[in-house]
């Protein structure tokens, strides 16, 4: 299985190019199609309803039965071993009742499966036996990754793609006691060097250090979860568990009308959860090695019940999901009831906006060592003359080994599978020779043979991040960007931080836990971000021409009157991105507020001008005894002839450029 390295940019806006983005990283999920049908209990409104996800259609049996078999047994091995040397059976797990379950086993989900267990951990008591202490649970659908100091990462870069962890990661990172272990795993990038299009020569680029409170630190994604992971079964290995292969479906949420409480519940009825094993199939699409199946003799459900529970499984967004869907059955009951819609209480809604991606993207990754006289902190960047491809690359390591992603228009003959490798290297040869020298022919061979991968399309869920009074979602099945601008995975992490001050700040060691308190506060917190991320983030990835000026003319403009007025304009959108301290609601308003005050100003000046204009063509007219007409239309006349000489004269300055690559290639052939 060959996962590609994916990067996001976001260091400096460059306005050369509409594909010139910034310096920076984030998460880009695999592609998942498939569609299943949720369990049946009759005790669930969103049991009845088929919804999508990324495993396999699947068959039950008893669900209070459980065997595996020994594929699945292999993906759980770490845990059942940890259960063994406690002395205890792997199958007590498998059911019962727990004080936090966390679906997703990313960077997200087990940060929030530390931020419980220190959560958790600070209302118990010191005399608490330890028959009661907190029980923690986390479920990942795919087997765990290698360990951080695993020579994987240095020998097949381009199998694990990259995170830059910005202010907002490192900051929430840092707030759980766990940045130092993470800074080891990690690469620090200083700034970029950059090549404008048709420039290739190392003497050509253009290195610009990042102006930024806080440096940028990147590394492979399965790194970051390693360590996470490494950190949890070293500090909290007797409140966490960690459970690889299994998939989690929501039964209940606890909020239709049950009236029975599960012992060790606190507050009412329980959040109720099947799972399910859920072993990795192979997949004929690249890139996608999340697709599972719970099919099978030897696989069966079984129940589970939590206080708790947090959804931050990503692109697979079960819990969200499942959310909308008892959603919508709960709003047809109350349709359906005309007293019920009229006096019942109201609540906010919950539904996942998905966006249709009208700027498709796709993209391959390359594994490349730079040599040592080329800075190893440094993201590279450089956009093809023909505007058809742009060739980013981070580092993997800090000893020269980076993973380069080549970002393609869909449909492009270069993006194909098994397109010729000979091809590819004709074009690395005229557009990139300053990379293509680094690139072997088995290299050039394999990012030829493999298919390219799609970004992620946009789209957030809302305006309610929770449902009843114990399930939350974070993360990005709350909010999916193009990893364009390093924010998707930064913010999944600040979700967590949020959530954490939140449940501090509602509980004590006297009272009991209340969580719908704290679910509601975190929608007041999070759902505007969220839904302003993914709008100002679509914003600037808009198709065409008018997409272009839509993403550069802002650009210029904030440039210039921040530079003029700092103290009355904010800087541009991705100046704004790295302050401190400010969500992305306040940065979406505030820059409404400066488009409306540049527009003031620009019409104000173009006023003026236009009255100084009127008075100089009197003037001259005047002095040369014409009419004021003429010597106006004269002025436009020469100024548009001006623009054409111009625009002819580029034509064949590029003309003349292309034809003498040909010669050259022509006499070195």
């Amino acid at each position: 299985m060959n996962w590609p390295c994916y990067l996001f940019l976001f260091f400096t806006a460059t306005v050369s190019s509409r594909n010139a983005v910034v310096n920076g990283f984030s998460i880009i999920s695999s592609p998942r199609s498939s569609r299943t049908l949720m369990p049946t209990f009759d005790s669930s409104i969103i049991s009845r309803a088929r919804i999508r996800q990324p495993c396999r259609s699947h068959r039950f049996r008893n669900p209070l039965s459980m065997s595996t078999s020994p594929a699945a047994a292999d993906l759980d091995r770490s845990t059942t071993m940890k259960e063994e040397a406690n002395g205890q059976s792997s199958s007590k797990s498998k059911g019962g009742h727990y004080d936090a379950v966390i679906v997703g086993g990313g960077p997200a989900g087990l940060l929030s499966a530390i931020m419980m267990a220190q959560h958790l951990s600070s209302l118990t008591t010191a005399t608490t036996a330890a028959t009661t202490r907190p029980r923690i649970i986390v479920y990942d659908r795919l087997p765990p990754p290698p360990p951080p100091n695993d020579l994987v990462y240095s020998t097949d870069s381009s199998k694990y793609y990259l995170l830059g962890l910005g202010h907002r990661g490192q900051t929430a990172l840092r707030h759980f006691n766990v940045w130092d272990d993470v800074s080891k795993a990690a690469v620090a990038v200083l700034g970029r060097r950059d090549w404008a299009p048709g420039k290739s020569g190392e003497e050509d680029s253009n290195i610009r250090m990042a102006n930024k409170a806080v440096t940028s630190q990147v590394l492979p994604r399965d790194k970051l979860v390693g360590v996470l992971k490494e950190a949890i079964e070293g500090r909290y290995g007797d409140l966490v568990e960690l459970r690889y292969g299994w998939q989690v479906d929501p039964v209940s949420f606890g909020n239709e009308g049950e009236k029975e409480v599960v012992e060790g519940s606190v507050g009412g009825p329980p959040v109720t959860l099947q799972i399910s094993r859920c072993i990795p199939v192979a997949s004929s699409v690249e890139g996608d090695g999340e697709e599972c199946s719970i099919e099978g003799d030897d696989v069966n459900p079984a129940t589970i019940t939590t206080d708790f529970l947090i959804g931050s499984d990503g692109a697979a967004r079960t819990i969200a999901n499942a959310m909308e869907t008892n959603d919508l059955e709960r709003r047809k009951q109350r349709n359906n009831n005309p007293l019920k819609k009229i006096f019942g209480e109201k609540e906010l809604s919950f539904h996942v906006k998905r966006y249709e991606d009208d700027n498709p993207r796709v993209y391959k990754s390359i594994p490349i060592s730079f040599p040592s006289h080329w800075p190893h902190d440094l993201n590279y960047s450089a956009r093809s003359s023909d505007g058809r491809v742009t060739f980013e690359a981070l580092p993997s390591d800090a000893h020269g080994k980076y993973c380069a992603l080549m970002l393609l228009k869909a449909g492009d003959p270069l993006a194909a599978a098994d397109c010729d490798p000979d091809v590819l290297r004709s074009y690395f040869e005229k557009e990139y020779p300053q990379f293509n020298k680094f690139l072997s022919g088995e290299v050039m061979a394999d990012v030829a043979a493999k298919g390219a991968s799609a970004l992620p399309s946009f789209r957030y869920a809302g305006p309610r991040l929770h449902e009843g009074g114990r399930t939350v979602i974070l993360g990005d099945c709350v909010h999916t960007v193009k990893p364009y601008f390093g924010l998707g995975a930064n913010s999944a992490l600040e979700d967590v931080q949020i959530l954490g001050d939140i449940l501090s700040n509602t509980s004590s060691s006297d009272s009991v836990r209340n969580y719908g308190d704290a679910v509601r506060q975190f929608t007041d917190r999070r759902a505007a971000d969220s839904r302003a991320l993914v709008t100002l983030s679509r914003g600037l990835d808009r198709p065409g021409k008018l997409g272009t000026m839509r993403f550069v003319l802002p650009l210029i403009l904030d440039g210039m009157f921040h530079k003029l007025a700092p103290k009355l304009f904010a800087p541009g959108i991705f100046g704004m991105f790295q302050l401190e301290g400010i969500g992305f609601r306040q940065i979406q308003r505030r820059k409404r507020l400066d488009r409306v005050m540049q527009s003031f100003v620009i019409l104000g000046g173009l006023s003026a001008a236009g009255v100084g204009a009127g008075c100089l063509v009197k003037k001259v007219a005047r002095l040369l005894g014409v009419n004021d007409a003429l010597v106006g239309g004269s002025a436009v006349a020469l100024l548009g002839a001006v623009g054409v000489v111009r625009g002819i004269g580029s034509k064949m300055k590029k003309s003349g450029d292309s034809r003498s690559w040909e010669k050259d290639k022509t006499k070195q052939k």
